[in-house]
């Protein structure tokens, strides 16, 4: 009789105990895999999270870089990895959709992860060198249509948001693409390097990678692709207000987690990057690294995914890059 009440006495903290170490999440160190070099606008994203997560749970969050195959080497490691939500993925614009427009082979499938949030965006910056003639994006455009052969622009990559957004904007100024003079660079910094040498004559590169040369007028900005003008630099014009009202790429950065990751560590991932998003001070650092926070959820931040796909596979169609 008394091990019967010893059992009973201890029955319900056994059955407490699954709950008890879900709510204690974490308990050890998590890894952010980053599918790029450091220093890109992943890392800088990932850094950013990472660095919030470990000031409010008292636990590190580490980011580990393994770029590769254009960023699926990182994401294969991250998504096959164990769904206890001590491995995660840093997921940019380019491996969650922009890869599926572009590759009919993924190694991987586009629904095979659990979406946590989106965390910011990247805005697209056309910009053109510091003395250049051209002081509108309708110069641009005039100038190109004009003369196509002439026109040089630069990009990072045959895929990336630097391709998806000057194609976007040529195939809307009427500008016959495959006249123009195509210059394709490693990455955007030196893309934009470039640009500022005089080497290119236009490119379309992320706030993150452009700020630095527009702040030391190294390059001059014509528009940004958001929906208001940037704080940073207030007298750059939207795309909108450059008369270009349908331009619509964008660099983005989110996380998401191995199939099955547990409802409970998906809320509390999700809890913590709604609350980042209403900090002044996580969105000053955000500022600061030429970031906009961007929160969704998992579905709203799925749904959104799904709708980059969308966009981006008629125009790498129409590019003439879908694999």
């Amino acid at each position: 009789m008394t091990r019967i009440v010893a059992i009973a006495l201890l029955l319900p903290g056994l059955l407490a105990a699954p709950a008890a170490a879900q709510t204690a999440y974490p308990t050890k160190p998590i890894e952010i895999i980053v599918g790029y070099a450091p220093g890109g606008g992943a890392d800088v994203a990932a850094r950013l999270i990472a660095a919030h997560a470990s000031k409010k749970w008292g636990q590190p969050v580490n980011v580990v870089n393994m770029p590769g195959a254009s960023g699926i080497t990182g994401a294969l490691r991250a998504l096959n990895a164990r769904p206890d939500g001590y491995t995660l993925l840093l997921e940019p614009h380019a491996t969650a959709s922009m890869l599926f427009a572009v590759e009919s082979d993924v190694p991987f499938k586009m629904d095979g992860k659990t979406p946590i949030a989106l965390v910011t965006l990247d805005p697209v910056i056309y910009t053109v060198k510091a003395d250049s003639p051209w002081k509108t994006l309708a110069e641009v455009a005039a100038a190109a249509k004009a003369n196509p052969k002439a026109f040089r622009y630069g990009i990072a990559g045959v895929s990336g948001v630097a391709a998806f957004s000057v194609s976007q904007f040529l195939f809307a100024a009427g500008v016959p693409i495959a006249d123009t003079n195509k210059v394709v660079f490693t990455g955007g910094a030196p893309a934009l390097t470039a640009l500022a040498g005089g080497h290119v004559d236009f490119a379309g590169q992320q706030w993150s990678e452009s700020a630095g040369l527009i702040a030391g007028a190294k390059l001059r900005a014509l528009a940004v692709v958001n929906p208001t003008r940037l704080a940073a630099f207030p007298e750059v014009p939207t795309a909108k207000e450059a008369g270009f009202p349908d331009l619509d790429v964008v660099g983005w950065q989110g996380l998401a987690g191995p199939p099955k990751l547990p409802a409970a560590i998906v809320a509390k991932w999700v809890a913590l990057v709604e609350e980042a998003a209403k900090d002044p001070a996580f969105m000053e650092q955000a500022q600061k690294v030429s970031k906009v926070i961007a929160f969704k959820g998992p579905d709203a931040y799925w749904q959104f995914q799904q709708d980059e796909l969308k966009k981006y596979l008629p125009l790498a169609t129409r590019m003439g890059i879908r694999k």
